[in-house]
């Protein structure tokens, strides 16, 4: 009985970090919301977006950027201190000590993008937890379509993608966390590690 209980316990943990891991990922999403299309050399401004759903509470989150293609952009924003960071330089957005999420929650940060060389990029946003060395609670990658000219510009009132996303140094609306499935497992885990433990605890006293 002692092994069955040990066993069960050992599975219930494997779970609850494998869903810990799968619902952050469901907890938190990027986008990206621009007009018109991104052509060369041109300073192109977007509005990026980090969003929550119901998400469990990071005390010390960053957003971590990733981009490959034919050069390196420039994307900036300006941080909480009214500076000018270049986001892809830095590798990543938001205060060295992190900032906190939670909730359900919406922050959108303005940027500028300027590409020096036409072709397909990818960005890769990864919202990573500084307290679990880095590990990443969810992440999305994108692809940008740079454009030699104006010429071959669409006329499209508006061109919406889930592209750039990251986070100001200070978070400007956190509302009220709801308990999320996460904290419902938790919870579970404990109960289920209390009966246990009163079960072993009587049976040894009958034997």
């Amino acid at each position: 009985m002692k092994k069955l209980c040990s066993f069960i316990v050992f599975i219930l943990m494997i779970l609850l970090i494998f869903s810990i891991q799968t619902n952050a990922a469901n907890e938190f999403d990027f986008e990206l919301n621009y007009t018109g299309d991104i052509v060369l050399n041109e300073t192109k401004e977007a509005s990026v977006i980090l969003k929550g759903t119901n998400a469990t509470t990071y005390t010390n989150v960053r957003v971590k950027i990733e981009v490959s293609g034919p050069s390196t952009p420039k994307i900036t924003a300006i941080d909480s201190l009214d500076q000018e960071i270049d986001i892809v330089e830095e590798g990543y957005w938001g205060p060295p000590a992190g900032f906190a999420v939670q909730g359900t929650f919406e922050n959108e940060t303005p940027v500028k993008a300027t590409f020096t060389a036409a072709g397909t990029y990818t960005v890769k946003l990864s919202l990573v937890n500084l307290q679990a060395s880095e590990a990443e609670l969810a992440s999305r990658t994108f692809t940008i379509e740079v454009l030699e000219d104006a010429s071959n510009v669409n006329e499209e009132p508006d061109n919406t993608a889930n592209e750039n996303v990251t986070e100001n140094n200070t978070i400007d609306k956190l509302p009220q966390t709801g308990t999320s499935l996460v904290e419902y497992l938790i919870y579970f885990a404990v109960i289920f590690a209390l009966i246990v433990f009163v079960y072993r605890k009587m049976h040894m006293t009958k034997v």
